[in-house]
């Protein structure tokens, strides 16, 4: 009785360290860099051209990867993380990945479903994402 009391007041501990909406996203990830889903394909599709693992999970993900890719190309990957960087310096990595995976049009629609943007000026991260939404439209 007294193992499962610690257990759940461990799992409690640990809910209440990892709230998304604050930034808190645990120990495991605090110095850990956020990739975007656009990121991701194309970290995924460089060993394939050496000969990548042919696993069921490998190439769900990669298909995965794939079908969700906002920016196609490595150089609009590239300057979507620049730009987004760039235009806010204290943004955390995961704001920085959630804001390219999302592709919000407007500051409203961002800090509706990136919370933790709120703290930022509307007119700076409406730039930024007229700036984002400029780069998809003209992507090659």
């Amino acid at each position: 009785m007294a193992t499962s009391n610690m257990a759940l007041r461990l799992q409690q501990n640990q809910a209440e360290e990892e709230d998304a909406s604050q930034l808190k996203l645990g120990s495991e990830f605090a110095n850990d860099l956020c990739l975007s889903i656009s990121e991701v394909r194309f970290l995924l599709e460089l060993p394939r051209e050496r000969g990548a693992p042919d696993t069921q999970v490998y190439n769900k993900t990669l298909e995965f990867v794939r079908t969700f890719t906002k920016f196609p190309t490595q150089e609009s990957t590239q300057a979507v993380r620049a730009l987004i960087s760039r235009g806010i310096e204290d943004l955390a990595q995961f704001e920085t990945a959630q804001i390219a995976n999302l592709t919000p049009l407007t500051a409203d629609e961002a800090k509706s479903v990136i919370p933790t943007l709120q703290r930022y000026d509307d007119e700076v991260l409406q730039g930024i994402l007229d700036e984002m939404q400029t780069l998809r439209k003209f992507q090659t």
